[in-house]
């Protein structure tokens, strides 16, 4: 398997004849990609009830993950493929283990967390940003694939876990506490 790992990492790797635009578009897919994702699930959930739930069980989710990668990374920390001589890591990170990928793993946690809207959009449009900031995060030399593969399976998990053990009781519970003031409040008008 690490064999397998290490030879899909050098076919992804940018070396170092990579064109600048391929390493600018990896940068801003790794930095920025997370982010303009986050914003948009946050400013979607402004506008419609139904994203509110969704925003909450990624937020949780991301949350999650983050603790439960952090968490690994310090009881089995295997390092990253700069640590090997392999590659060119085109963005510092230090001696910091990186597996599983947090920007992977975070990235589709917010994705996955959108399978619960009735609509199948939001999610694949996540999803495809996720996978684009995974295969960066090869790119530019800072993970192996396997990293992001266990990352986006984490986040699967997570984000499945959150949803049908936190968010659905925590709304059906808030349902249940708001129904009789609902009707109170229409009984009075």
């Amino acid at each position: 398997m690490q064999a397998l790992d290490i030879a899909l990492f050098e076919l992804i790797n940018a070396g170092a004849t990579a064109p600048a635009w391929s390493i600018h578009f990896a940068r801003f897919a790794s930095d920025v990609l997370p982010t303009l994702l986050a914003l948009a699930v946050m400013g979607a959930a402004a506008i419609d009830r139904r994203l509110r739930y969704a925003f909450f069980t990624a937020l949780v989710s991301v949350l999650a993950v983050w603790v439960l990668v952090n968490v690994f990374r310090s009881v089995m920390p295997f390092q990253r493929p700069a640590f090997y001589g392999l590659g060119v890591q085109w963005a510092p990170q230090g001696a910091r283990p990186g597996f599983p990928s947090l920007h992977a793993a975070g990235t589709f946690a917010a994705a996955f967390a959108l399978w619960c809207l009735p609509w199948r959009a939001p999610m694949i449009a996540a999803l495809v940003v996720a996978a684009v900031v995974g295969w960066s995060r090869v790119f530019l030399g800072l993970h192996f694939p396997f990293d992001v593969v266990v990352g986006a399976m984490l986040a699967a998990l997570v984000a499945i876990v959150v949803e049908r053990r936190v968010s659905r009781p925590l709304n059906l519970a808030l349902r249940a506490y708001m129904r009789p003031r609902l009707r109170a409040r229409r009984a009075r008008a």
